[in-house]
């Protein structure tokens, strides 16, 4: 990933899913409604963390250590 997503823009990605989350907490217990919804954003921050945080290669990249296994 090149552009790692400011708060602002995580927080707009998070309300575009607060229709889906609300949704699925009607599942659930009124009273665990609040805890689990902030639950699951913080699941998702923390997950939008851990896939910006890894590194893979370009497709040049990929393509040149591929070739380069393929020698060997």
């Amino acid at each position: 990933m090149d552009k790692k997503l400011s708060k602002e823009e995580l927080l707009d990605l998070i309300d575009s899913l607060n229709p889906k989350i609300k949704k699925s907490l009607k599942n659930t217990n009124y009273q665990d409604r609040n805890d689990l919804e902030q639950e699951i954003k913080l699941k998702i921050i923390e997950s939008y963390e851990k896939i910006a945080a890894i590194e893979a290669p370009n497709f040049e990249e990929f393509l040149a250590e591929f070739f380069s296994k393929q020698k060997q």
